[in-house]
């Protein structure tokens, strides 16, 4: 289930990040607004999609399993039941974590004017890329810096990259 978590986290971080910065020629209601809709957006997205893939491979694992005891009914029984849960709660996370990610660098528009808050949404997501990254590290038993580091590089690039866009676009 934590993947599901860090992913969430990290897909919504990184997509309402490109949201803020492409929109940061705006207002800062402007920008507020697009982000926070574009993170509450994709938090439901990834939602349904995490349920709607965990329902899928639930459904090949019951199946799997009705052919190895060659008898139907498993969907009900306390191990189908137990896959529902799961998928639920899969949902849930990868769902509620985009939304906690994207919030993150939203909301230094709340808070700071238009050019701190851009700078306070680009340092914010970094930094929170880089405790992932390590925790990552951690729990994969690698190097807790460099797994930071990495994470950390790809959310510079694609902030680069965003900023990029906007630029040459606006």
């Amino acid at each position: 289930m934590l993947n599901h978590f860090v992913r969430g986290i990290i897909d919504g971080l990184l997509s309402t990040l490109g949201v803020v910065i492409g929109a940061s020629a705006a207002d800062n209601a402007i920008i507020l607004a697009a982000g926070i809709g574009g993170a509450v957006a994709n938090g439901v997205s990834n939602f349904l999609g995490a349920f709607s893939s965990e329902e899928y491979k639930g459904h090949l694992q019951i199946q799997k399993l009705e052919n190895a005891m060659l008898s139907k009914g498993i969907e009900d029984s306390v191990i189908g039941k137990s896959m529902k849960k799961e998928r639920i709660k899969a949902g849930f996370l990868d769902g509620s974590s985009t939304i906690i990610g994207g919030f993150i660098p939203v909301f230094p528009f709340i808070i700071f004017g238009h050019e701190q808050a851009l700078l306070w949404a680009v340092l914010s997501a970094v930094i929170t890329l880089f405790v992932l990254g390590a925790y990552i590290g951690k729990v994969s038993k690698k190097w807790i810096i460099l797994s930071g580091l990495k994470l950390m590089i790809l959310g510079i690039l694609t902030a680069l990259l965003v900023h990029s866009i906007q630029y040459y676009l606006v």
